[in-house]
């Protein structure tokens, strides 16, 4: 049976090629993704709340999601808004971001899903590399949520979502099963039931609206 990870941790395990580098041309909405994907963690185990934008840490941080400390230590300094968070990891914060995914990163080697290795202009740089079988199996476990008929779960609908979103998802699925997942999700969203979860959509959908706007601006 697979040992499933943190929102965050398959996000990255998906996201990274084999290389251990995030897609060229889709880096930056890649970056944000693993972000929204470490916020995600953070709001299902109750640790942080979001209410009209505004982040607020609720509870210590649980071992398991250990690998975010630096993210839950960034929120704890002081109160913070969505906006404010997007723009210190996006537009000027990339130590932020390198120490998150570091933590990532680290978390996964030690649970043999990734390999360390370095990269970078002069090798300097660490790097973590998924590990084939676990990549290949966790694929397949998603591939069987999305085409079977039961809920998805809060966990799964998120990390799906967060994919098809930063477009790291269209490799892994065909044709037919990426339209069995759009209807997937918006019969989410109508469902009353599952509240929570379209809630967290409606999070992502502010959370990546942001990121493009920010980028959008930093490049003009």
């Amino acid at each position: 049976m697979l040992d499933r990870k943190s929102i965050a941790q398959e996000y990255c395990v998906l996201a990274v090629n084999e290389n251990g580098y995030f897609p060229v041309l889709r880096q930056d909405d890649s970056k944000a993704g693993l972000l929204a994907a470490g916020m995600m963690d953070l709001m299902l185990a109750d640790v942080v709340t979001v209410e009209r934008k505004r982040i607020a840490v609720g509870k210590a941080l649980p071992w398991e999601l250990g690998h975010l400390a630096p993210l839950y230590a960034y929120l704890e300094e002081r109160p913070h808004t969505l906006d404010k968070l997007m723009e210190d990891y996006m537009l000027c914060g990339e130590k932020r971001f390198q120490e998150l995914a570091a933590g990532i990163g680290e978390s996964l080697a030690a649970a043999g899903a990734a390999v360390k290795g370095k990269g970078g202009l002069f090798g300097g740089k660490d790097l973590y590399l998924p590990e084939k079988g676990y990549k290949d199996a966790l694929v397949a476990q998603l591939r069987a949520v999305v085409a079977g008929e039961g809920e998805l779960s809060a966990h799964d609908g998120a990390l799906v979502y967060i994919l098809k979103e930063t477009k790291n998802l269209g490799q892994y699925f065909s044709r037919y099963e990426s339209g069995r997942l759009r209807e997937r999700l918006k019969g989410l969203r109508q469902n009353p039931q599952n509240r929570q979860l379209a809630e967290i959509i409606g999070y992502l959908d502010d959370t990546m609206a942001m990121v493009s706007m920010l980028l959008l601006m930093s490049a003009n």
